[in-house]
């Protein structure tokens, strides 16, 4: 472990899982003003480990135990396949009132609640991959014991990845379906695109590039905008224009539905996947 100390009344934060979403979340956590001495990191991959302590200053470890013990936050970011086995291996190492926070999808609070000791807090958070350039959309949850002051430190380590909200949990479902999966389907509508693109005689690289700025200026209008998404839609669909054909094709061609049918099949395999590992 690196010899940094901090003096910061900020809490301790043990990050378990040095993965992409454990680095997105311990740069969050430096914009915030954590300094690198009141971070760990365990991470069982040591050229992995040694990259995010070089990179950002911070502890780390390849026990979990050694990062969990005294820390004031416990953030577990490891796949929920593996979550069973780190929260026996932790368990008896949580201090009396550390916050636990968890990125990962599919188990419920009270998972983590009857694995830890009694009265822990837990808040589950629901980032996307677009966090890694901070343009992300996060969900916060408050598990049984969690209070306000809880999600709001919550809220401010998670600021600097891009929109954080809060939602009951029993809406994280909903919100892996329309924000934790949805990169994928705009990735998958790119491609779609791109070959349509190239099809129309467009070299590939040239149909990729106009696609990807395409999307990024229309997401970037939406949001500086102020107007709905119909509105917008409205205005560059002219009478008998060629952006109307495109869109009456498409809607014929199930659109809506092929949408509907995602979410629908994200929130299945969530729920599906959740009663798999709690039960």
């Amino acid at each position: 472990m690196s010899t940094d100390a901090t003096t910061s009344p900020l809490p301790s934060v043990a990050v378990i899982g040095g993965g992409v979403m454990g680095g997105t979340l311990i740069t969050a956590m430096k914009v915030a003003g954590w300094p690198g001495g009141s971070i760990t990191v365990a991470n069982r991959g040591e050229e992995r480990r040694q990259a995010l302590v070089e990179g950002h200053g911070i502890r780390g470890t390849a026990d979990a135990i050694e990062a969990v013990r005294g820390a004031g936050v416990v953030v577990l970011a490891v796949k929920p396949q593996q979550m069973g086995e780190v929260l026996a291996g932790i368990a008896d190492a949580v201090a009396p009132g550390a916050l636990v926070m968890t990125v990962a999808a599919a188990l419920p609070a009270s998972f983590y609640e009857d694995r830890l000791p009694a009265g822990t807090p837990v808040v589950r958070v629901m980032p996307n991959t677009p966090s890694v350039v901070g343009r992300g959309a996060t969900s916060v949850s408050a598990g049984a014991h969690a209070t306000e002051e809880h999600l709001l430190l919550a809220e401010t380590m998670l600021r600097a990845t891009g929109l954080v909200v809060r939602v009951p949990e029993e809406q994280i479902d909903a919100v892996i379906a329309v924000a934790g999966s949805a990169p994928a389907y705009f990735f998958a509508i790119v491609e779609a695109l791109t070959e349509a693109g190239v099809m129309q005689g467009l070299d590939r690289e040239l149909a990729t590039l106009l696609a990807q700025q395409t999307f990024t200026g229309a997401a970037q209008l939406l949001a500086e905008s102020g107007d709905t998404p119909q509105e917008l839609r409205r205005r560059v669909s002219s009478p008998g224009g060629t952006t109307l054909a495109a869109l009456d094709a498409m809607a014929n061609a199930g659109l809506q539905g092929v949408i509907s049918a995602g979410a629908n099949a994200a929130v299945a395999r969530s729920k599906e996947l959740g009663a798999q590992l709690a039960g």
